[in-house]
């Protein structure tokens, strides 16, 4: 364990500065939340089916928000009000892509995601195409799951405008294109039902479902890195490898920690302009984020990986996670220490 001082240092750097306080658990919601349909009723009916239009910000977060919901009952024996639902860590990563302009259209070609359209979804945001196979191939893994009381074929996923190949619409197609995403996602769901499950073992099962969606859906969008500055495109590479070393020490993506997270990463794309740690109109929590990010993304391509794989053996115990844990909380504590006397 000689080496988890040194690792553990560029990832707490990475998440730890963006924490701070909250008020009140209302709070940290995602924006549109109130917004968003909580039940399929809410949403239009169409020969008898549930319309959902994944490419409209409140219907996407929706489903979130039903996932949120349904799995609640399971989640109430580690914490009230569904705080210590895992999940959350979905809809507030999607809610600052919105926030942060990362949904809207990168081309400039249409309207979408901008003042007259801003709840628009464009399918060549690569932020939005990455979302995709984090909201709505969990949300009909969770549909085959059981988990929803409703079947699968009561619902009807709208496509995009264009590139309608590169994503799927339903349980068998989803099935079909993208087994391995499903049958991780569809596991997840199940063992959340589980009475014996565990907190440790139902991180385990989201982040082998959320990075094997990761590794996957990367690889088909990869021509949308052009429609970005080079700051931007080399941000969402890095988080995309950050997210893997975070995986493997199972952060827990509970309400508090994953709000409070947010705070740390950009609140805009990025330009060719913007240098990390020196962007003025970025906090120092956002500045720092963006330090460890590129440190930990070349440190992963310059390795091909290597590092990740030491990082993964180092985590392998709850002992070693648990360190890892109560280090990031040390830094978390000493940074906001410091911001406090500036």
């Amino acid at each position: 364990m000689a080496l988890l001082p040194s690792w553990a240092c560029v990832l707490a750097g990475c998440i730890s500065a963006a924490l701070a306080g909250a008020s009140s658990l209302s709070d940290l919601y995602p924006p549109l939340w109130k917004e968003s349909p909580g039940q399929f009723h809410i949403y239009k009916e169409q020969d008898g089916k549930y319309v959902i239009d994944p490419w409209v910000f409140t219907d996407r977060m929706g489903m979130y928000k039903i996932l949120l919901r349904q799995t609640a009952p399971y989640f109430a024996k580690f914490a009230p009000e569904n705080e210590q639902n895992i999940l959350w860590g979905l809809p507030l990563q999607h809610g600052w892509q919105y926030s942060s302009g990362r949904l809207a259209d990168p081309t400039r070609r249409t309207n979408c995601g901008y003042e007259s359209d801003h709840l628009c979804i464009s399918s060549d945001s690569w932020w939005a195409d990455m979302n995709y196979f984090l909201s709505v191939l969990p949300f009909l893994a969770a549909l085959d799951s059981g988990i929803m009381e409703i079947s699968p074929d009561q619902v009807t996923l709208l496509p995009p405008a264009e590139d309608q190949m590169r994503f799927c619409y339903d349980v068998s197609g989803c099935r079909s294109s993208f087994p391995e995403i499903v049958s991780k996602w569809r596991t997840f769901f199940q063992y959340v039902q589980k009475p014996s499950s565990t907190f440790e073992d139902l991180l385990k099962y989201l982040w082998e479902a959320h990075t094997t969606s990761l590794k996957e859906s990367i690889k088909i969008f990869e021509d949308r890195y052009a429609y970005y500055s080079k700051q931007e495109a080399n941000f969402g590479k890095n988080w995309a490898a950050a997210v893997l070393y975070l995986a493997a020490a199972r952060l827990p993506t509970t309400l508090i920690r994953s709000s409070i997270f947010q705070k740390g990463l950009p609140p805009r794309i990025l330009t060719n302009t913007d240098i990390a740690p020196s962007i003025g109109n970025f906090t120092d929590l956002q500045n720092v984020v963006l330090v460890a990010l590129n440190i930990i993304g070349d440190m992963n391509r310059d390795t091909d990986s290597l590092t990740l794989a030491t990082w993964k053996v180092l985590m392998m115990t709850q002992t070693a996670r648990q360190q890892f844990l109560e280090f990031f909380e040390t830094v978390f504590d000493s940074f906001l220490k410091n911001s406090q006397q500036l």
